[in-house]
């Protein structure tokens, strides 16, 4: 069996499984064992047999074509980034970019260097930080420094215990990494091994999203502060496809802009 079919119906499977029937505008019977839909219903939804339903899921037959493609996304209520994955799967992956070379980073961290009263960084498609501006390195404890992971730093217990968002945060961090980093790559199977002893990961990872909101208004609880309100926005980087630049504003006139301005006067005043 081809390997990115099999790839294709572990992701059918498990956006099969969180599907609900009524989003889908199918009942849900009493006694119904499954919580997301079954094989035969998306079948029915697609137009296609079960039985050649169930040789998608199981990883068998040649590439199903677009209009079964289209057909399924459909069924399963998907968006375009899920659509898209949909088809990069059933027609294998492309190989993984080339990375950063030295001095590209370089450049990078000499502009993010420059943004001095809000924290920012940019991550490859494994969600390694290649540069940040020393207001991310301070707000994240070191979590948002060149050389750290982001999906990583989330599934600390600091993290779970003061990002009040993080089940959706995590979720939507998490579904970037899947997107962007190459099925085969080393460095992601290096990610999802030390994190697989995290029953929270290993549950957001079987979901097998590829989406979530991209921008978002979040909430963190500061020591001696209280919780504070950051808005997240991540931009992609044309140049460098999968690769994200993420930045932190304060909400105007909020208690974000008093700890961002303290922390950037801080940062200036420390000695080089």
């Amino acid at each position: 069996m081809s390997r990115h079919l099999i790839a294709l119906g572990e992701y059918l499977r498990a956006r099969r499984d969180v599907t609900a029937p009524e989003d889908a505008g199918l009942p849900r019977e009493a006694g119904r064992r499954v919580p997301g839909l079954r094989r035969d219903e998306v079948a029915m939804l697609a137009g296609i047999s079960p039985e050649y339903y169930l040789r998608l899921e199981q990883g068998r037959g040649a590439r199903p074509s677009d209009q079964v493609l289209n057909a399924i996304a459909r069924a399963l209520l998907l968006d375009q980034e899920s659509r898209l994955y949909l088809f990069r799967l059933a027609t294998g992956s492309p190989p993984p970019a080339a990375p950063v070379a030295d001095r590209v980073a370089e450049q990078i961290a000499r502009v993010l260097s420059r943004w001095t009263h809000t924290p920012a960084y940019m991550s490859d498609p494994h969600r390694d930080i290649v540069a940040a501006n020393p207001m991310a390195a301070a707000f994240g404890h070191g979590g948002l420094s060149a050389g750290s992971n982001q999906v990583v730093n989330l599934f600390n217990d600091r993290m779970k215990a003061t990002l009040v968002e993080w089940e959706s945060m995590t979720r939507s961090a998490v579904a970037t990494l899947r997107r962007d980093a190459h099925p085969d790559s080393p460095r992601l199977r290096e990610i999802v091994d030390e994190l697989s002893s995290d029953p929270d990961f290993v549950r957001i990872w079987a979901r097998h999203d590829v989406s979530g909101p991209e921008d978002a208004v979040f909430h963190i609880a500061v020591d001696g502060v209280g919780e504070i309100a950051v808005e997240g926005q991540n931009f992609g980087v044309r140049s460098l496809p999968g690769y994200q630049l993420t930045v932190m504003a304060a909400p105007p006139g909020s208690i974000t802009e008093a700890v961002f301005s303290r922390m950037s006067m801080a940062l200036t005043a420390a000695p080089a």
